[in-house]
């Protein structure tokens, strides 16, 4: 399967000139031990800062990097030579934060998940979200100008990262030891898919090759200097006492939904899941044809598809139609083999090809195999077009004829899940195959349809 449904990848140069001890640029060399032990000090003086239900334990020796290299199926670090464009930062280029009130919206708020495996998703307004406890964060900021502060041993996976209006401040970090990078793994997997993709840009820590930040479907070359700045106790301390503001306060393990207002959640020391609540954003109606189909566009079909998703209490309901469509939906008559009239886009052999979608005869839910997928990646927004052929969860499809028919699914996403679909990355791709009214002209296997669930239909408000 995942021959028809992959982006095709260029191949970029390494970062072989930023590997330490290599680069004779004195902004990008490895500090002495003594400026490390300062940076210990700096970092004791932020976390003095914080909240006392906020603080944290810091490491008494500065050159420690005691940490798992992995966390579920990702690894945490990558070898700078095995990145593309890497370059630092222009330190002189980088504002000091003093004052993360100035950054919150009228109605934006403050997430701190602290460690453990956590999933945040922020508001429609700007939001500040400290990933810099120690865990591994999936993050959606939802709309506004969010900040995100960066912190030693800490990776951040932020799935809808907007280079025009987003920021990471740098939170005990020398800004020296900074990287950014564009990932050059060309392995795929949905979700799972490895951190240092070539579809994500990426913030290393180049001291440790710690990856402190992912962000999939963004381009390194549009990071720069406006995107990062350097963290003081003085802002630390501006987010102290945000109750006497109108701030509702919530702190604890596992699940914290917020309000419609100003909110302040704080997880706990497990895996945490701190949630904007299910009347933070509206979802639209997706519309899809041939011609939205990627990466291989039909223009031979006049089908298309209206799906409307609704997302409540972690259930995703999907309910929509197709119609006008060359063929019916691939596995929707029985069928154990590709229609020999039908069109494999992508040059596959046609048992090849029906061979891997039998090889997932089930969801992870247990639904049965279809010819119609949830998969993970955007494509119609201002992220351009990705494609993974890794099946996320399968439809039901109805036919009511031989070319039109309803569409149908109803998911328990967990929150990992939950964060991708309103990051919107997710899609819906309808295959086609056999030929139902007889005209001679069979379906499209590789795909018919694709049905986006992008930033245009998810909303935040």
């Amino acid at each position: 399967m995942e021959a028809f449904d992959n982006k095709t990848q260029q191949n970029q140069p390494n970062a072989a000139s930023i590997v330490p001890g290599t680069n004779p640029d004195a902004d990008l060399a490895i500090p002495s031990k003594g400026s490390s032990a300062q940076a210990t000090e700096l970092e004791k003086a932020l976390n003095q800062a914080l909240p006392a239900d906020e603080s944290q334990i810091v490491p008494s020796k500065p050159d420690d990097h005691d940490h798992a290299p992995v966390v579920n199926k990702f690894q945490l670090h990558v070898e700078l030579d095995q990145v593309a464009n890497a370059r630092g930062l222009d330190v002189k280029q980088l504002k000091r934060e003093t004052n993360f009130r100035d950054d919150l919206g009228a109605r934006g708020d403050y997430l701190n998940p602290k460690g453990g495996n956590n999933v945040v998703i922020g508001s429609g307004d700007s939001d500040i979200i400290r990933g810099s406890g120690g865990g591994f964060n999936t993050i959606t900021t939802g709309t506004g100008k969010d900040t995100i502060t960066l912190g030693k041993e800490t990776t951040n996976r932020v799935l809808d990262f907007d280079p025009a209006n987003d920021r990471f401040v740098l939170s005990g970090l020398n800004p020296k030891d900074i990287i950014i990078a564009q990932g050059k793994n060309p392995g795929k997997g949905g979700l799972d898919q490895p951190l240092d993709s070539v579809n994500n840009a990426l913030v290393i820590d180049k001291k440790t090759e710690h990856i402190l930040a992912t962000l999939p479907f963004v381009k390194a070359s549009d990071l720069s200097e406006k995107n990062f700045a350097r963290n003081s106790a003085e802002a630390n301390k501006s987010l102290q006492n945000l109750r006497n503001e109108g701030f509702k306060s919530q702190r604890g393990n596992g699940k914290l939904t917020g309000t419609q207002g100003h909110d302040r959640l704080v997880g706990g020391d497990g895996d945490d899941f701190l949630y904007v609540g299910d009347d933070g954003f509206k979802i639209n109606t997706a519309k899809g044809s041939g011609k939205t189909e990627f990466p291989f566009r039909v223009d031979e079909t006049q089908g298309t598809t209206e799906l409307t998703p609704e997302l409540k209490n972690g259930v995703l309901k999907v309910t929509g139609n197709y119609k006008d469509f060359e063929a019916f939906p691939l596995f929707s008559q029985g069928e154990k083999e590709i229609d020999p009239k039908a069109k494999i886009l992508n040059g596959s052999d046609p048992k090849a090809l029906i061979d891997g979608f039998l090889k997932v005869p089930k969801d992870v839910e247990g639904n049965p195999i279809s010819g119609t997928h949830l998969h993970f990646s955007p494509s119609g927004d201002s992220r351009g077009s990705f494609a993974d052929a890794t099946v996320v969860r399968y439809f039901t499809n109805t036919p009511t004829d031989a070319k039109s028919g309803t569409i149908s699914g109803e998911f328990e996403l967990s929150p990992v899940e939950q964060a991708a679909f309103l990051a919107g990355d997710f899609y819906t791709n309808i295959h086609s195959n056999v030929d139902g009214d007889g005209d001679g002209r069979a379906g499209f296997p590789t795909g018919e349809n694709r049905i986006n669930f992008n930033r245009d239909v998810i909303q935040f408000t």
